[in-house]
């Protein structure tokens, strides 16, 4: 009986711990590792999160994706996590895991959007904008996985479900990309504050 108790115990423990080591988006229950460890040239990098969102679209709410921002353990964001996020010239990385099913050319085209509203001059990012859009090679499913990690001595790599489908170098489209959630115009205002942890 007082193994059974002990044994019960510790299952309780073990649970407990590793609720605790996850942020949960709040409407779905999707939940993220507090931390991720991604192998590098320079060694394995820690990374934390800073939030997690949720993307809906319509009147009705549709869930479309949940999202988490991860930045590398004890970067220093200051007062203004989302702006420091943007410009973090260290290991970060976004996650994404699709809720619906959708056309390609919605994705590209949602990506797109928000960067244009954030860069009126896309010249010198085009090139890699363009590139990027072409790592998207069919129509987006749920259950899809999409990783975007920035490494700086590596560049940002794309990846889908497990594979990379790419790697861009220009730090400039790195920051258009998070402007995507953490720029003047995101897609979404709460969903910054959520990803940043800074909502009230």
């Amino acid at each position: 009986m007082r193994q059974r108790l002990a044994l019960a115990a510790m299952t309780a423990f073990l649970l407990a711990a590793g609720q605790a080591a996850a942020i949960v988006e709040s409407k779905t229950g999707t939940e993220y590792a507090d931390t991720v460890t991604i192998p590098s040239a320079a060694g394995d990098q820690v990374l934390v999160v800073t939030g997690a969102a949720l993307r809906e679209k319509t009147m009705l709410k549709v869930d479309v994706y949940t999202i988490a921002s991860y930045v590398a353990e004890g970067a220093d964001l200051g007062g203004d996590r989302a702006a420091a996020i943007l410009t973090l010239d260290a290991p970060k990385r976004l996650r994404m895991d699709l809720r619906r099913s959708f056309s390609r050319e919605k994705l590209i085209g949602a990506f797109r959007e928000v960067i244009e509203k954030n860069y009126p001059d896309l010249t010198p990012i085009a090139e890699d904008l363009a590139a990027f859009e072409g790592y998207f090679t069919r129509d987006a499913q749920a259950g899809d996985v999409i990783l975007f990690t920035y490494l700086p001595e590596q560049g940002l790599a794309t990846e889908l479900n497990g594979e990379v489908t790419g790697t861009i170098t220009n730090t400039a489209f790195v920051e258009a990309l998070w402007s995507v959630w953490f720029g003047g115009e995101p897609v979404n205002k709460d969903m910054k504050a959520n990803l940043a942890g800074a909502a009230k």
